[in-house]
């Protein structure tokens, strides 16, 4: 027990039989069966128990306090929301001797309510499954202290009043009782005698709990004065739509010098003492008030009289301070009731408790006001609209359908129902489509009663989701893209847990415009390539197509293909993508083709006639990528110089031969022919030739430098003799020998000339001899593996 509160009374020691429970195995013993407390104080509630030690071994006790359930479900205080951080165990070391073990165990509570008054029990199980509760219990009764005015001796000592400070239950232990006048403390005792001075307020407490004062009361002088107090707590609490009944006391002297005292009386709840407003004549109260008061008795030189104000159908802003006023014939004969009476009108609510954690779904219903004592009126509860019963509580299976509500006996006015959250509505403002930057709001409502808390969370897989925000709106100043997902908001109250689910699709422009090549890296001629572009939009965007800066006819957003990739496909590609809330363009990307090299170009400079002892550059270019190299070869293979341009200086006889040029890179390689022959030019009469041709010519013994091309044009040359007498100026024509003339027999020259002379296609022959008209051809030769171009 707390010796403070035992010290001052604060409970009271009744010994009652030890309580048993099950068997004789073990019992409870209570220190008292009967405590009152001051409201606000605390109390501490003790008891000693005993069971048997089975087993010779000292058994493990699992203890509690309840007030609520019965002995099968007891509500352990310690978990009961009512007493949430005012509730203390202390449980002392368990003792066994002579196969018995003895605890003690004292329950404390803290800041007293009037709620708490009730019946408490302490039960306890043991390590071997049994279990032991003390019947009856405790019975805790939590009380307010009030003053008590009267004059004891209205004849003898009609100027003496006597004070005396009460509880509604009786605290123990002689405490002592501290008065205060005009809050100041003026002594202490059980009684308190004054001679009012006039405009004097008393309360008292109890030592220790100074902090714990009745309410004050008023007086006022006697001589020709008069007193006013209220028999009732200073707060009145009670029911919207029900009547309240304010109650005072007044008392004035018989007479002022020998004439009868006349009395008029009012209440009020407007102005001030001087001037103010008679609530029979508010407007506010019109109908809704009456006052009426009683005989008055007169004792000597003192009368005393009671009146009592009574509104009816109470509405909520009747809640006020109310005074009470009389008045007398005196000269000072106005006397005002302070400091007053506050009225509070309520409404009933229901509270919601699980009680059971091993039964979630069984609730337990408070019929509770805002103000006043719990338990103090008799309630009737209703479920889906029909009586169920009657209490304070009501216990119930919840369902997620089923509506309750409660009512004081004898008043039509319920409480507001209560009833599990309906399935949410959720909508997004402004409605229709999402656009980036935009200002979005998601709202979530519910009808639910009591009422619910919403939260937002934000979907991240099927399976897992986050928390965004508490409340039932989620704003979202500027939406962004990222933002694009599904939400739900889920509703909970202490019957049900509900959610709605909502999808948001964020629209806005392309965004990282991005084109790419498939596949990468290196691109050879004749490779397939497919040219994407990609973009992060919502709708999805539309592609254009430029090469080199112009745009290409291509199908919009869809990947472009080349099938067997050319030369001329080489440039810059980049795209655009576009939708309705905005474009973007791309990078650049280089489609660089590799291709091996095409036919050689082989050219001579200077051109035109050249004579033996000058110099002659061969050139050769090739469109190739990457850049072709050149070898230059001669005579069927033997390498004469690598590099484009090939320089013979001082042309000779001996330099005549075979020569032609090869461009290659890592694609692969092209050849050509250049033809640099060297020959004889004789004039005779040959028998091998037509008889109608045949002429007699000198021999001349010629240099001849003939060069071959595709497109079968000639080179000019200028030809030099030991035995001229004259030039021989011939071209040499492509024919489709692989030999060169110059390197056949003369006879098998003739033949060249005459197949070809028959053909009428690559060589002329218009004579008996072989005159400077006439021509002989010149052969391509082509390398394997090789084209012509």
């Amino acid at each position: 027990m707390n010796l403070r509160s035992a010290a001052r009374g604060f409970l009271v020691f009744l010994l009652s039989a030890p309580a048993l429970h099950g068997n004789s195995d073990g019992t409870v013993t209570y220190s008292t069966g009967n405590v009152c407390a001051l409201g606000g104080a605390m109390v501490d509630i003790s008891c000693t128990y005993e069971y048997a030690d089975i087993q010779h071994e000292e058994a493990t006790v699992n203890s509690l306090w309840f007030t609520k359930g019965d002995k099968s479900q007891p509500v352990d205080l310690e978990h009961d929301t009512n007493y949430t951080g005012r509730v203390e165990y202390s449980c002392g070391e368990i003792h066994c001797q002579h196969l018995r073990c003895h605890g003690t165990c004292t329950l404390r509570i803290k800041d007293l309510r009037h709620s708490d008054s009730a019946v408490y029990k302490f039960r306890f199980t043991t390590r071997h499954a049994r279990q032991y509760t003390g019947d009856p219990g405790v019975t805790l009764s939590v009380t307010d202290l009030r003053v008590k005015v009267s004059i004891p001796s209205p004849v003898s000592s009609p100027d003496w009043t006597k004070l005396e400070c009460l509880s509604t239950c009786d605290l123990a232990g002689d405490p002592t009782y501290i008065w205060f006048r005009n809050g100041l403390n003026v002594g202490d005792g059980k009684w308190y005698w004054n001679q009012p001075e006039g405009g004097e307020i008393f309360s008292c407490a109890v030592e220790g709990y100074e902090d714990l004062r009745s309410p004050v009361v008023s007086l006022q002088g006697n001589n020709g004065e008069g007193t006013v107090t209220y028999p009732q707590s200073s707060l009145v609490c009670t029911l919207r739509g029900a009547t309240a009944d304010l109650d005072s006391t007044y008392e004035y002297p018989y007479d002022v010098q020998y004439n009868p005292t006349t009395v008029k009386t009012l209440w009020f709840t407007k102005g001030n003492k001087s001037q103010h407003t008679d609530l029979l004549s508010d407007a506010d109260y019109t109908g809704r008030v009456e006052s009426s008061c009683g005989e008055v008795s007169c004792t000597g030189s003192r009368c005393h009289g009671t009146c009592t104000l009574r509104i009816k159908d109470l509405r909520l802003t009747d809640s006020a301070t109310y005074k009470f006023r009389f008045t007398t014939n005196h000269p000072k004969g106005e006397y005002p009731g302070d400091p007053e009476m506050t009225l509070s009108v309520t409404d009933l609510q229901v509270k919601l408790y699980f009680p059971y954690a091993v039964d979630p779904t069984y609730a337990k219903l408070n019929c509770v006001k805002t103000c006043g004592q719990a338990g103090d009126t008799p309630y009737i509860w209703f479920k889906n609209g029909q009586n169920v019963g009657r209490g304070e509580h009501y216990m119930d299976y919840s369902q997620s359908g089923n509506n309750y509500s409660c009512a004081v006996e004898g008043y039509h006015l319920r409480s507001p129902l209560v009833y599990a959250p309906k399935t949410p509505s959720v909508t997004i403002s402004p409605s229709g489509e999402v656009e980036e930057g935009s200002s979005v709001t998601l709202s979530c409502s519910s009808d639910a009663n009591p009422g619910a808390t919403y939260t937002w969370f934000r979907l991240i897989t099927d399976h897992s989701s986050r928390e965004t925000k508490q409340g039932p709106y989620l704003v979202f100043r500027r939406i962004l893209s990222s933002d694009s997902g599904r939400y739900y908001c889920l509703v909970q109250t202490v019957l049900r847990t509900t959610s709605e689910l909502i999808n948001i699709m964020v629209k806005y422009g392309p965004k990282h415009a991005s084109a790419l090549p498939s596949p990468s890296g290196e691109i050879k001629e004749g490779s397939s390539v497919t040219l994407s572009c990609s973009s992060d939009a919502n709708p999805a965007a539309e592609y254009t197509w430029f090469k080199n800066n112009q745009p290409l006819l291509w199908e919009p957003s869809q990947p472009h293909t080349f099938p067997s990739v050319r030369p001329e496909d080489r440039g810059t590609y980049r795209c655009h993508a576009e939708n309705q809330y905005g474009q973007l363009g791309s990078n650049s990307i280089f489609m660089d083709v590799k291709y091996a090299p095409m036919t050689p170009s082989v050219t001579v400079s200077p051109s035109g006639e050249i004579e033996e002892g000058s110099s002659v550059t061969l050139s050769c270019s090739s469109d190739a990528n990457p850049a072709a190299e050149y070898t230059w070869f001669k005579d069927h293979g033997s390498v004469r110089k690598s590099g484009q341009n090939h320089t013979i200086t001082n042309i000779t006889s001996e330099l005549g031969g075979n020569y032609y040029c090869q461009a290659h890179n890592e694609i692969g390689h092209h050849d050509t022919t250049f033809l640099f022959i060297k020959g004889n030019c004789s004039f005779k009469r040959s028998t091998h030739l037509p008889h109608s041709h045949r002429r007699t010519v000198k021999h001349w013994q010629t240099n001849v430098a003939v060069r071959c091309l595709k497109s079968y044009d000639y080179v000019p040359v200028t030809s030099s003799s030991s035995e001229s007498n004259g030039s021989c100026n011939n071209h040499w024509f492509l024919t489709g020998h692989h030999t060169p003339p110059s390197r056949l027999p003369m006879d098998e020259k003739k033949e060249v000339l005459q197949q070809s002379m028959w053909t009428g296609r690559k060589a002329r022959y218009r004579g008996g001899g072989l005159s400077s008209e006439q021509s002989l051809g010149c052969c391509t030769r082509e390398r394997r593996n090789r084209r012509e171009r």
